[in-house]
Formats: C-alpha cells, sequence, structure tokens
C-alpha cells in the first residue's frame, strides 16, 4: 500500500475541516450509536451491519420514480456543414487546454498537429473511395474498372479487405478505413442481410456517404431482380437516397451463343460478357462534380470527432490517476465506520455521508458539478440500484465466502460488513468514474445521471472486479486494516 493511499492523521485532520458532508454524516452516525448503545434492547443489532443498511437503505433513502428510458436509437443521417467542423475542432482544443492545464508537463503537440492537418486536407484535389463488403461479392473487380474510368489524381480507390468473416478486431480495422474515406461502395450479392443493414446504419450516423449496389445481378431474372431492389429500398428508405442504390455486374456469366453453320450444323460458344457499371459509376461521377465540398467536410468533420476522442481519452487517465486515491480514501473510510457501527440503520448516515462526499469530489475532478442535494439523492438512489441489482447480496456472499477460510476472523463481529462497505464503495466509485468520462467535456457544468445508463455502467464494473484473484487481494488489505 502505497502512501498516497493510506488516510493518514494529516489527511483526517484536513478532511474534518474540508469535509463537512462526510465529518457531519459519520458524526451524527456514530454519536447516535453512542447514545443507541446505552439502550439493552439494541446491543444485539450490529449482526446485519453494512448489508443490511444497503438493504434498508433501497427502500427508506430518497426512493425516486423510475426515470423513461430515452431513445437509444442510431441518429439519422445529418449533413456536416463548416459550422459542425468549427464545434468540433473547438471540442478537441478545449479538451488540449485541459489537459495543459490539469497536466502541465504533458505534450500535446501531437494534437494541435493534428487539427492543422484536417483544415489541411479540406483543400485537397483527390478524393477517397472505399468499396466494402463480404467475400466474394466482386469489390477487386470493380476497384480495377472504376481505376480505368477516374484518373488517380481525382479519385483514390481502396478496394478493403472482406467484412463478417473476421474477428471483431480485424472488422474494426476495415471501419477505420472505410469511415477515413471520402465515399463507400457497399456492395452486396444478394437482398440486405440484417448485419449489413447495422453496418450500413453505423456509417450513416457517422455522415457517411454510402452508394449501396447489388453485384452479379445477371444471376437473376428480371422481376427477381426488381423485387431485391425494392426490397432494398425498402430496409434503407430513412438512410439513403435511392439515386445511390443500383444494379450492376462486375464480371457477367458468359453467354451461350449458337450459330448456324453452312453445312446445317449448330455450333456453340460461350461469348464473355461486358461489365455493366454504368449507373453506379455515373452516380460517383456526379458526386465527384456536384458534392465534393460536402464529401471534405464530413470527412473532416469524422476526424475532427475521431481526434476528440484521443484527446478525452488522454485526458481521461490523467483524471483517473487522480480519482482513484479519493475512491481508496472513502473505501478504507467506509470500512471503518461499518466494522465499528453494528447499528444497522446508522450504517445508513454513515455510508451516504460517504458516497455524497465521494461523489462530489469525483465531479471535481471531472469539472461535472454536483450541488448538495443532487448528491444526495444521487447516494441514495445509487445505494438502491445496487441493491435491485444484487450486487450487495452477491458481493456480501463471495467476502464471506472467502473469510471463512480464517475462522476467527470471520467471527469478528464487523468484519464481512466492514469489507463489503469498502467493496461496494470502490464499485460505487469505480462506476461513478466510467460514467462521468464518458460525459461531455463543459467545465463546471450541472450534472443530472442517466440511471439507465449509470446501471449499465454499475454492472459492468461489478463484473469486472469479480476475479476472484482481485477479491482476495483485496479482502487481504482490509482485513489488515481492520483485524
Amino acid at each position: 500500500m502505497t502512501n498516497n493511499q493510506q488516510l493518514t492523521t494529516n489527511d483526517q485532520q484536513k478532511m474534518k475541516i474540508r469535509k463537512p458532508i462526510l465529518v457531519g454524516g459519520l458524526g451524527l452516525s456514530f454519536g447516535l450509536w453512542a447514545w443507541w448503545n446505552l439502550q439493552d434492547s439494541l446491543l444485539q443489532a450490529g449482526e446485519t451491519g453494512l448489508t443490511g443498511v444497503m438493504i434498508v437503505g433501497g427502500g427508506l433513502w430518497l426512493l425516486q420514480k423510475a426515470k423513461p428510458r430515452k431513445n437509444l436509437s442510431l441518429p439519422q443521417p445529418q449533413i456536416v456543414t463548416e459550422a459542425m467542423l468549427n464545434r468540433a475542432i473547438a471540442k478537441v482544443q478545449e479538451c488540449i487546454k485541459l489537459i495543459a492545464t490539469e497536466a502541465p508537463d504533458s505534450d500535446v503537440s501531437d494534437l494541435e498537429a493534428q487539427i492543422k492537418t484536417i483544415r489541411d486536407r479540406l483543400q485537397r484535389q483527390t478524393l477517397q473511395l472505399a468499396i466494402a463488403g463480404g467475400r466474394k461479392t466482386g469489390k477487386t473487380e470493380l476497384a480495377n474498372q472504376l481505376k480505368g474510368s477516374f484518373p488517380p489524381e481525382t479519385l483514390e480507390i481502396i478496394d478493403t479487405e472482406a467484412l463478417f468473416s473476421n474477428s471483431e478486431t480485424e472488422d474494426s480495422e476495415i471501419e477505420k478505413t472505410i469511415l477515413a474515406a471520402d465515399l463507400v461502395i457497399f456492395l452486396l450479392d444478394g437482398d440486405l442481410s440484417d448485419s449489413q443493414l447495422q453496418k450500413i446504419k453505423q456509417w450513416r450516423s457517422r455522415s457517411q456517404q454510402v452508394l449501396v449496389s447489388l453485384n452479379k445481378q445477371d444471376r437473376y431474372p428480371e422481376d427477381e431482380k426488381a423485387t431485391i431492389i425494392e426490397q432494398i429500398k425498402g430496409r434503407l428508405v430513412t438512410l439513403i437516397d435511392f439515386d445511390d442504390i443500383s444494379a450492376i455486374s462486375t464480371q457477367p456469366a458468359p453467354v451461350k451463343v449458337r450459330k448456324h453453320q453452312e453445312d446445317g450444323t449448330i455450333s456453340e460458344t460461350l461469348e464473355t460478357q461486358k461489365p455493366e457499371i454504368t449507373l453506379l459509376r455515373d452516380r460517383v461521377s456526379s458526386l465527384l462534380e456536384n458534392q465534393r465540398q460536402a464529401l471534405t467536410l464530413a470527412t473532416a468533420w469524422r476526424e475532427a470527432t475521431n481526434l476528440q476522442t484521443a484527446a478525452k481519452t488522454r485526458l481521461n487517465a490523467i483524471r483517473r490517476d487522480r480519482a482513484l486515491p479519493i475512491i481508496e480514501r472513502y473505501q478504507w473510510i467506509a470500512a471503518t465506520a461499518a466494522f465499528a457501527n453494528p447499528v444497522a440503520a446508522l450504517d445508513l448516515l454513515a455510508t451516504a455521508a460517504i458516497s455524497t462526499q465521494m461523489l462530489v469530489d469525483l465531479g471535481e475532478i471531472y469539472q461535472q458539478k454536483f450541488s448538495l442535494s443532487q448528491a444526495q439523492n444521487a447516494a441514495g438512489t445509487l445505494g438502491e440500484q445496487m441493491v435491485k441489482l444484487g450486487l450487495v447480496e452477491l458481493s456480501t456472499q463471495t467476502i464471506g465466502g472467502l473469510l471463512k477460510t480464517n475462522a476467527m476472523t470471520y467471527v469478528a463481529g464487523g468484519v464481512v460488513q466492514g469489507i463489503s462497505a469498502a467493496y461496494l464503495t470502490r464499485i460505487a466509485g469505480l462506476s461513478l468514474i466510467e460514467y462521468l468520462q464518458d460525459q461531455d467535456i463543459q467545465a463546471n457544468t450541472e450534472t443530472k445521471i442517466n440511471w439507465d445508463k449509470f446501471n449499465q455502467t454499475l454492472k459492468n464494473v461489478f463484473q469486472a472486479n469479480q476475479r476472484t484473484a482481485f477479491l482476495q487481494n483485496f479482502v487481504q488489505q482490509a482485513k489488515t486494516r481492520l483485524v
């Protein structure tokens, strides 16, 4: 355990002065316990400890009505404007300033250079066209045919690796190439599947211009081909202009031709057919001629939002390094409070005070402002949600099972409660970090927690911290402090 992870006497003295929520809550909790301790009827109340606190707290501590679910569907395609691009770049610049302020030794020159590159690329003359699709859809043939139709200084054509047949990581890399291009042709060899539709939705939500083409149209009778095209259009009606949907043949099957010979016999030969990509080629040409600025703006906007993500990730790493010691401090305070206080109802006051103060302190690091009432409401709802999700019962059972290997430790009245308190406080703190770092970079904005989103974060963090090795190490640290 490092020095900055320990709650020293000086730390305690500072918190007495600077943490009125925490000190007041803990003082009230222990003060009431001391008074109640004189009452004979309550001398045996300590067995339930933190588990009882959280269960009771789920019902008593500021019960709130369930909030309506928000619509989490993908946004409709939007036309990127210069104002949108400028706002995206401004967010990157704001993030860079925060990094420089919060970690003055950090080098942000690479981020600044990438901003300049984004602006410079708006003036480029060569656009990029990516051809995407699954295996054996004719991507390479189409790439070769289009290369003969457009000068390389006008259009760079990229034949991407096949989608849907790789690992998730490999597909993710392919999609980076697709989204970095100015224009995408998505090749199909049949009707549009659900997985293909989801890809198109994702790309369109990033304002990527997508042309959809049914290749190998010669394999279908005219009526069947028309039916497939109509089905594709029906599924893409809110996503893609019908002018961007076409049927082509990059490598038509040879046609059998019969010829009557002079001697009266009939000969049969197979004649190669020319590729039929006219509609698609003309659409690409039209977009290059009439939508060049819109295409480059959308690409620049995607680059800027990607850069914003990279900058925010760097800032979040800096803030996480500052936040983890705070979580560790409060987890051991919670452990001590639960271990020393045998009255379940009073554990509630201590836990609420600790959670409230921790939330306020973490909010300050992530520049998300919580008023006292907001922090109190959030702390109460957090305890309620942990009970509803079954995290309290599961963690207490797990920790109790680990402690049974040491009988002397297990029978010590408040050890299970104390360690459970520390563990649940840590889970709450880590979940708050994960949630807050996903919020927009807006300095000192008033924060309102989306509990649907937070609950999913809470479950993910809990599952990630259920590893046996981690729990054994955590229990050992807590035993050292409490026993």
